[in-house]
């Protein structure tokens, strides 16, 4: 049924339902209701759908038909690469697209990611912006598993997560809170990576990548990813990480005192 109202602007539609909501128009619609009311577009598809419904009927037809909309009424994915492209190519640079997210966040930012290398150019422009606004971020990143068991797991982690800060994160404060999967303190067999690479910002934006967070992904090797501007999704990627907080599922990077 709603098919009719294809064609019809979404404002119009959320004219109408507000008008039938708040009691200046009532169903049953018809024809000449909708043009004394000044709405004069595709008066066809309206009655045709409207129309021998009442205003309960036709308040609920339209706040389905918006729901939908609002489903489905979102930027479409980008295709974001690294690497060599052809004439016609129209992907965005992941290097670009990474520092546009930092900048640009607000709040916090979640990041995980496998290989971190001569990654300085890549993580300034966070830096920066947890300076300016007091955004807070989430690392999440691989740490091997221990070669052989030991009595405070959790204690042998740290000095992997101190050199990652070490050798990544030379600006200063402020710091990232930094993450390890906690079954990294268990000596293998099974064997198991944090080997994602993906950044969700203020639970708005996403960005899922093959490219690590190295200036050789970033720039010269091929790699592809999405860009993804959505907040279920985002919100969605962004809780899966840090649900792994709450669950104490990782180990937190605890600062020496030096």
């Amino acid at each position: 049924m709603s098919r009719g109202l294809t064609a019809v602007s979404k404002s119009t539609i959320e004219r109408l339902h507000a008008a039938l909501e708040s009691g200046r128009l009532r169903g049953p619609i018809t024809r000449s209701k909708l043009i004394a009311y000044g709405v004069r577009e595709q008066l066809d598809a309206l009655v045709s759908t409207l129309a021998g419904y009442s205003t309960q009927a036709c308040l609920s037809l339209l706040g389905a038909v918006l729901a939908e909309r609002e489903r489905f009424d979102r930027p479409a994915p980008e295709l974001v690469w690294t690497g060599p492209e052809g004439a016609r190519a129209t992907a965005r640079d992941t290097a670009v697209i990474l520092r546009d997210l930092f900048e640009g966040a607000q709040e916090r930012v979640v990041l995980a990611g496998y290989t971190f290398l001569n990654s300085e150019r890549v993580l300034k422009a966070l830096h920066e912006s947890m300076q300016a606004r007091g955004v807070v971020a989430y690392f999440f990143v691989e740490v091997s598993q221990l070669e052989r068991g030991v009595a405070d797991p959790e204690a042998a982690l740290q000095a992997p997560l101190q050199r990652f800060v070490a050798s990544n994160w030379r600006f200063g404060p402020p710091f990232p809170e930094v993450y390890c999967d906690r079954r990294a303190g268990q000596p293998g067999p099974p064997w198991s990576s944090l080997h994602a690479k993906c950044v969700a910002v203020d639970g708005q934006r996403a960005f899922i990548s093959s490219a690590n967070f190295t200036s050789r992904a970033q720039e010269r090797n091929i790699e592809a990813g999405v860009l993804i501007d959505d907040v279920t999704f985002s919100g969605q990627l962004e809780r899966q990480w840090l649900g792994l907080i709450r669950a104490g599922l990782v180990v937190r990077w605890a600062p020496s005192e030096e």
